[in-house]
């Protein structure tokens, strides 16, 4: 891998994936977010997340079922061809097993068939669009800020006036822990705020609708309610839910504070990045081992190893991929 080259840009452009990655570790935010670099590899939990928000982008947009499963589908499918690529196998080991492209499909298949019967939003199809940014103040040394969010859409309950944001996840199985770690959720604090600095309007809050890509049934027992074995109506046991998240004016002026903190933080982890480079890490906090941020980071072997930065460590260890919260992933 060639010597990472850090392009200084006039606007400092933040997002809450890179906010929450300051917070939670600044070697984490100096690696992936100025640097641009993250682990070899393709993650199938974020690329199904991915090729889920496309489906409900179409399906929403009026193209129906068949146009949003198949660009779903063609979307999940090469995200899997360039994951076996990368771990050298023609099939999926079995711990990815729950991510297998047919079983993915065909639970948003099915979902998608349960929202055609019944769909409890009246979707402001204007609303709908790419990521949105707005201005958010000046750094210390007078770089402007553009904070950056992907707001799915903008909906109203039909039996409600009011307009929400509606964000599209995809989880292992949906939780009482996993719904209220989504209320707390920094994420949705900034959606909120931003919808009011783009011209949304006034927010109700965010609804989460929640689907579940669960581990495949084992049992061989009958289901009592389809009367055939678990394994043969595992995917029909997938459901889903609407989570609603709310904010008081409060929440949303410290959440302002605390991301205008963490502005500077990164502002000056970017202007570190542009001068060092890698070699820039040995400057570089490594607060996971604090806050338990490094159990599920992908980058924890190599923050083992010591963080090297020789250029084969490096190349064997990351894949270049820049983050830009503005681009439309195709």
């Amino acid at each position: 891998m060639a010597k990472q080259k850090i392009v200084k840009s006039d606007e400092l452009i933040v997002d809450n994936s890179i906010l929450s990655a300051v917070a939670r570790c600044p070697t984490y935010a100096y690696t992936r977010y100025c640097l641009g670099l993250n682990v070899k590899g393709e993650s199938l939990p974020l690329e199904a997340g991915q090729a889920i928000h496309l489906g409900m982008e179409l399906w929403m947009q009026g193209r129906g079922v068949k146009v949003a499963v198949k660009a779903m589908a063609d979307y999940y499918e090469r995200a899997v061809t360039r994951y076996l690529m990368s771990i050298e196998a023609d099939n999926l080991p079995a711990e990815d097993r729950r991510m297998a492209p047919e079983r993915v499909i065909s639970i948003f298949t099915m979902h998608l068939g349960k929202l055609e019967e019944r769909w409890p939003f009246k979707v402001l199809k204007k609303a709908i669009e790419g990521p949105i940014a707005a201005p958010f103040g000046e750094t210390s040394v007078g770089q402007p800020v553009i904070y950056v969010a992907r707001l799915d859409a903008i909906v109203r309950k039909w039996e409600q006036g009011g307009k929400w944001s509606l964000d599209h996840k995809s989880t292992r199985r949906i939780t009482d822990w996993w719904q209220d770690k989504q209320k707390v959720s920094s994420q949705w604090s900034g959606q909120v705020w931003l919808g009011r600095q783009h011209g949304v309007g006034e927010l109700e809050g965010v609804i989460i609708h929640a689907i579940e890509l669960p581990e495949p049934h084992t049992s061989d027992r009958t289901c009592k309610e389809h009367g055939v074995p678990y394994t043969e109506c595992s995917i029909r046991h997938a459901t889903y839910d609407y989570v609603y998240v709310t904010r008081s004016e409060p929440e949303l002026a410290a959440w302002e504070l605390s991301a205008r903190k963490l502005v500077e933080q990164y502002a000056w982890l970017k202007r570190l990045a542009e001068k060092e480079g890698i070699e820039g890490i040995k400057q570089v906090q490594m607060n996971g081992r604090f806050n338990e941020g490094c159990v599920f980071c992908g980058f924890k072997d190599w923050c083992r190893l010591g963080r090297p930065t020789g250029a084969r460590q490096v190349a064997a260890t990351f894949r270049t991929d820049p983050w830009d919260p503005r681009a439309v992933k195709e």
